[in-house]
């Protein structure tokens, strides 16, 4: 809340209704924070899904958008780099992109403005 930042880690989704209730849970956080928050999204355990679960990240990166997203820093493990792609493409065609790094602190660092 002191940052206005929402801090989102998506590991392995299991099935819709997981994403489903990941989706609801993340637009209930985003409701805490004021138009202009960032946004960290740690997708280390993330691994690419099949492309059905692209409208439940198209339906999160809108929501996030309308309420003034500002920043956006996803954090990927080198290796295996497909799930980071999927939110990108996501995102690239909603017209934003966030940065990409490897560690938290160099995200915290983006959206701290201090890099």
């Amino acid at each position: 809340m002191d940052k206005n930042r929402i801090y989102i880690t998506v590991g392995k989704i299991k099935d819709e209704a997981e994403m489903q209730s990941f989706v609801d849970k993340a637009k209930s956080e985003c409701e805490k924070l004021t138009d202009g928050f960032t946004c960290l999204t740690d997708l280390r355990g993330y691994e690419y899904q099949d492309e059905i679960f692209e409208k439940y990240i198209k339906e999160i990166q809108e929501f996030f958008l309308a309420r003034n997203l500002s920043k956006v820093a996803r954090v990927h493990r080198w290796s295996g780099l497909l799930g980071h792609m999927q939110f990108d493409y996501v995102s690239l065609d909603l017209g934003y992109s966030g940065k990409n790094v490897t560690s938290i602190e160099e995200a915290e660092k983006i959206l701290d403005g201090e890099e």
